[in-house]
């Protein structure tokens, strides 16, 4: 995951780059400087926010139930 497409999913997610870092329990400036691209997004983080986004989509109905 690029630091733009981090970008991009926290918008998505209609979070701040504060309320992202707090979910993910990092700093702030630890997301405003992966989105810039001067940090590697890590594996970890694109996983946790790749989770969020599904978390959100269940939430809005966008996953039928599986039977």
């Amino acid at each position: 995951m690029t630091g733009e497409e981090l970008r991009r999913v926290r918008l998505r997610l209609k979070m701040t780059q504060n309320e992202l870092a707090q979910a993910l329990e990092v700093h702030w400036n630890t997301i405003a400087r992966a989105e810039r691209g001067e940090l590697p997004v890590l594996k970890t983080t694109e996983l946790a926010v790749k989770y969020l986004l599904v978390m959100k989509s269940k939430k809005e109905g966008k996953y039928g139930r599986r039977r």
